[in-house]
């Protein structure tokens, strides 16, 4: 594993990059760089850089942690860390700052990468895990982490492994050694079980009845559109029975595609949800995309009737069956 912190080392001015909505898995992995970084060279100054929002749990999280984030690019940069964020497009004033400035910069990353930004790239840590805490854990295992770093590591790898089920043998053995360096589980769970907003609620409910439902071979696939919360939407609907999901928002500019699906059908077809459908479409959408096998997003310059036929096209050549088997199942019945 590369020595990120002496890399780090050369340079005194370090953004660490989240991306937009930044969830608690990159809030964590942030604040476990941003407290190690300081310990390692304390002339270094370090700036959480977060895009637009952060999300409710990641709130809950940051005031836990009393720390400030920035909204914007300190200008005396001389290094970007982007964790947690697969492509520079998903930051875009990052990707001008780094194209106008030739600033360097570090990939942290567990999702399928974007080529490009991977291979521009000064120094790129991307592998397969649960979470990118796991990954920011494994990197600084053997240095003294402060008790609110362990912390911080403990709730993003809960949050992202979505308690365990997404790769349980690593994620439970990394949390483990957290716990028994000292992070607090019973915290972790406090600060990831708050009631959930009005608003998030009222999304699964509109996307439940919203849907259109397919089936392809013997597979349930679902589609449904709302204006907020698509990947909890998108759950959601995995939850009730869809083997794969699609949640579309087109109430943005580009619109925002978000896909879930079961476990089992990833296992048994290989449809890699990022791989196999998100970057097809971002690069005939002209957008940009990116995830998990399971989970993933993409942001597309389309139509919503332009999107769902080609989304249908690409799972009938994933999955070997013809287009026209795919059905769509009346609901009103």
């Amino acid at each position: 594993m590369p020595d990120l912190l002496r890399y780090l080392s050369a340079f005194r001015y370090i953004t660490i990059v989240c991306h937009p909505n930044a969830d608690p898995d990159c809030i964590g992995s942030a604040y476990a760089l941003m407290t190690s970084i300081a310990s390692a060279n304390p002339k270094s100054n370090v700036t959480i850089y977060a895009p637009d929002s952060i999300n409710t749990a990641s709130h809950r999280l940051v005031n836990y942690l009393r720390i400030e984030l920035s909204h914007e690019i300190p200008q005396e940069t001389e290094v970007f860390l982007l964790v947690d964020t697969s492509s520079l497009d998903q930051v875009p004033h990052v990707k001008s700052h780094v194209a106008n400035n030739r600033t360097p910069y570090v990939l942290l990353d567990h999702h399928f990468p974007d080529p490009q930004t991977m291979k521009s790239a000064s120094l790129a840590i991307v592998r397969e895990s649960s979470s990118a805490c796991e990954i920011v854990y494994d990197l600084l295992k053997k240095r003294n982490l402060t008790p609110e770093a362990l912390d911080a590591l403990l709730v993003g790898i809960i949050y992202d492994s979505r308690r365990f089920l997404i790769r349980p043998n690593s994620s439970i053995t990394t949390a483990a050694r957290l716990i028994k360096k000292g992070a607090k589980p019973e915290l972790a769970i406090e600060l990831l079980s708050a009631d959930q907003d009005p608003s998030e609620k009222m999304a699964k409910l509109k996307g439940a009845a919203r849907i259109r439902i397919f089936r392809a071979s013997s597979w349930i696939l679902g589609f449904t559109h709302v204006g907020a919360f698509e990947a909890s939407v998108a759950r959601a609907l995995t939850d009730l029975g869809a083997d794969l999901a699609f949640v579309i928002n087109d109430s943005v500019d580009p619109l925002r595609l978000t896909g879930r699906s079961q476990d089992h059908f990833y296992n048994q077809t290989g449809l890699n949800l990022a791989r196999d459908i998100m970057q097809p479409l971002s690069e005939e959408f002209s957008g940009q995309g990116g995830g998990h096998p399971t989970a993933a997003s993409a942001n597309l310059k389309a139509s919503a009737a332009a999107l769902m036929p080609r989304i249908l096209d690409l799972l009938a050549g994933k999955l070997q069956i013809q287009r026209g088997s795919i059905v769509e199942i009346d609901t009103k019945k």
